[in-house]
């Protein structure tokens, strides 16, 4: 099927065109998944380490504010 398909520069246009939104969709959840995966595994050491609800809440609430600043 591909192989009967005329790529000329408008086919060729039209693929990128439907492609790019797509990769832009998956790279930007795949982005939020790994920051979500790194943020709990931070927090899971933190537990570990015995500390308090309130120290692990001060940490990423200063964790966030400095991503948010960049």
């Amino acid at each position: 099927m591909l192989s009967e398909i005329d790529w000329n520069a408008q086919s060729i246009a039209i693929v990128s065109g439907c492609a790019i939104p797509v990769v832009a969709i998956v790279s930007s959840t795949w982005y939020k998944l790994e920051r979500a995966k790194t943020d709990n595994k931070l927090k899971q050491q933190m537990v570990e380490r015995g500390m308090s609800a309130d120290e692990i809440e001060r940490v990423v609430s200063a964790a966030s504010s400095t991503k948010e600043d960049d």
